[in-house]
Formats: C-alpha cells, sequence, structure tokens
C-alpha cells in the first residue's frame, strides 16, 4: 500500500471515528446562534407554549369537567380567587389565556357552579376542557404541549402555509413597542419570534429569544449592501485578492509530495460538510423548532420545511463556504499544494458555513425566501 493509499484509508477511519464521536459528544448540536433579549409593552401580544404563574382573577370553564378535593364537577363553571396555575399547552390573547387543561392551586376562591356555590382555602385541582383565564400577575411563558386547535387563531393562516415553524414558545405581535437587546425597534404591522420569557400584567413582557421577522422581512441584526451582508462582501474581496496574488506567486516545489494528498482531499471534506450540516440543522431546530432528521412523512409543510433547511444552506455554502475554500486553496496552491489545499480549504469553508451562516441565517433566509414573507 503507498502512502497515498494509507493516508486514504486512515482518513476514511478517522472520519468516522471523529464524526461518531462527534454526535455522543454532542446529540444536540453546539449552540452557535445568539439569543435577542426582548421587551416588549402593550396590549396586542400573542402567545403559544406553556404557560405557570400566579395571579388574582377568575378562570371560566364551559363544557368541561373539574377534580378537587376528590370530587368530579362536570359542567360551566367560573372560579374567582388566588390561583397558582400550570398549563401545558395554551394560548394567550388580549390579556386572556385560553387552554383545555390546567393543574391549579388555590390559595382561597368560589366555585360557582349548577349546584351553587363553594369556598375552598389551599386546595389543588385539576380542570380540562373549554378554559378561559382572565388573571391579573405574573406568568411564564415557556415550551408547552403543541396542539394544532390553537394555531388558527395566533397565525395567520397565509403565513403558516407559506412559512413552515414548530408551533411552540411563539409570539405574535401587531402593536405596541418592542425593544431589542435594549434598543426600540420601530415596526408597522408584525413583529414575530420564538423563545420564552415573564409577562407581567397588564402589558409587560420581557425575555429571550430569536426574533425572526418584522413587517414583511427576516429580522437581520448586521449591515448590507443591497441584499448582500457587509461581512460576505468583504470575504469575497479577501478570496479574490488571495486569488489573484497567489497567481504571480506560484513556486510548485511541493506537487510531488501532495500527490498523495489526493484521497485525503476528498474523504476529510465529506465529514467536516456532515458535521456542518448536522450542525446547521441543529441550529434551525433551536431557532425554528424542527429538525429535519425528525420528518416521518412527506406533506406541504413539510416540503417547505426541507426547502427552509436545505436552500438557505446551500446559499450559505456559495456565498461563505467557496470564497473561503478559494482563498485557502489558493495559498496553498502557490506551493504546489493543490490537493492539500483544496482538502482544508473545503473542511474551512463548510466550518465557517455554519459558524458563520447561522450568525447571518436572517440575512441569508432574506436572500433566498424574503418573497414567501411578501406573500402575507
Amino acid at each position: 500500500m503507498g502512502k497515498g493509499s494509507t493516508i486514504t484509508f486512515v482518513s476514511i477511519i478517522a472520519s468516522i471515528i471523529i464524526f461518531s464521536a462527534f454526535l455522543s459528544i454532542f446529540p444536540h448540536g453546539i449552540k452557535i446562534a445568539r439569543m435577542d433579549e426582548i421587551k416588549y409593552e402593550g396590549n396586542e401580544l400573542n402567545f403559544y407554549g406553556g404557560m405557570e404563574g400566579n395571579g388574582t382573577g377568575r378562570i371560566y370553564a364551559y363544557n368541561s369537567s373539574l377534580t378537587i378535593e376528590g370530587e368530579s364537577i362536570n359542567g360551566s363553571m367560573m372560579m374567582e380567587g388566588n390561583f397558582h396555575f400550570v398549563s401545558p399547552s395554551s394560548l394567550f390573547m388580549k390579556g386572556a389565556i385560553v387552554s383545555n387543561a390546567i393543574q391549579f392551586h388555590a390559595f382561597e376562591c368560589i366555585l360557582y357552579y349548577k349546584n351553587g356555590e363553594k369556598m375552598y382555602k389551599n386546595v389543588d385541582g385539576v380542570l380540562e376542557g373549554n378554559i378561559s383565564l382572565n388573571i391579573s400577575g405574573e406568568f411564564i411563558m415557556k415550551e408547552g404541549c403543541e396542539n394544532k386547535s390553537f394555531l388558527s387563531s395566533i397565525i395567520p393562516n397565509d403565513f403558516s402555509r407559506v412559512f413552515p415553524l414548530k408551533f411552540n414558545k411563539l409570539f405574535f405581535i401587531e402593536g405596541g413597542k418592542i425593544w431589542v437587546n435594549g434598543e426600540e425597534r420601530n415596526f408597522s404591522d408584525y413583529v414575530f419570534f420564538r423563545g420564552e420569557g415573564k409577562f407581567i400584567s397588564p402589558s409587560t413582557f420581557k425575555g429571550g429569544g430569536y426574533l425572526l421577522a418584522i413587517d414583511g422581512e427576516f429580522y437581520e441584526k448586521g449591515d448590507r449592501i443591497f441584499i448582500f451582508p457587509i461581512k460576505v462582501i468583504i470575504l469575497w474581496i479577501a478570496a479574490i485578492s488571495i486569488f489573484i496574488i497567489s497567481l504571480f506567486f506560484k513556486k510548485n516545489i511541493m506537487v510531488e509530495k501532495d500527490k498523495i494528498f489526493m484521497g485525503f482531499s476528498i474523504v476529510v471534506p465529506i465529514l467536516f460538510f456532515a458535521i456542518s450540516f448536522y450542525l446547521w440543522n441543529g441550529e434551525l431546530e433551536r431557532i425554528f423548532g424542527l429538525n429535519l432528521f425528525a420528518l416521518r412523512e412527506i406533506n406541504i409543510g413539510n416540503a417547505l420545511f426541507i426547502s427552509l433547511a436545505i436552500v438557505p444552506y446551500l446559499v450559505a455554502v456559495g456565498i461563505i463556504g467557496f470564497p473561503t475554500k478559494v482563498a485557502i486553496s489558493s495559498v496553498f496552491e502557490i506551493f504546489g499544494m493543490v490537493n492539500l489545499g483544496k482538502g482544508i480549504g473545503r473542511c474551512c469553508g463548510f466550518l465557517l458555513t455554519t459558524i458563520w451562516g447561522i450568525s447571518m441565517i436572517n440575512s441569508i433566509l432574506n436572500m433566498a425566501l424574503s418573497p414567501l414573507l411578501r406573500l402575507l
């Protein structure tokens, strides 16, 4: 076995071991995208997810069942008093919480139902059915159980058709004031993000999340020229400059030694591509709540998500990975190490595609998919 074949064989074995170890150490990927600090004031906050909090007010239930102190009560009823409640799936709209199941601890409350009324102190209960909570207090808005029945109330139908997301930890705002990382952001139509935080009644939210869209465009943090982020333009200028310089300084002094790296230049970039796309998918799950590898059927929504995952990745490879590969391989080609340079350049290109591409995901989405948002 020659040196080239040996290096290729070792590269294959090492790649399999490294990728397997990477999956074991980072089963959920590596957190790359940074959450935004978000503060909101207004009465147009809509949220879908899990909720937990304390408050004073009323709980209305229609065609529901209540289990309290070992007793079961069915029908329509109202509870008034002080509560701590937990709801695995709830919809917050116009200051009211809508749910189909809650657990609660009543510090002091009165239950009104068809047989009269009853006073409770320090009692636990479970309520299931059609439930509405009008309570003043502090509520934690967090991840919950996805419930399709609420979706049409929080997200416009047109939006949900063209922009697939996991409907959980989901915020949709159509008025009021919002601050992102301490800076007020103006909007005329809507703000859309996924995250978690605390709502303080009657009209304040503080938390963190991935701000996705404002007024028909994906939200961008960095500056851009036309549709291209400035950082990408600088990368392309640097890559083209290095490529031109390399044309005038080629030495070709290591051409023979470089031949043994032909297999390496093919095998190892495949490893880095696998890691790159695995990390990319993990970030999309954190930001959008969807996992490409967890899809079990092909339908319109899943086809849209596949596009949401793959098209921006390919765009990122083109605008970030390719110039990175050109810049690095050009330096190696000066010394005649074409194969080694291409291999290392591709590896760095795939990694930068994910690390840098995710930090600019909204810019890339604006370039690739923003026409979908303008359909709303």
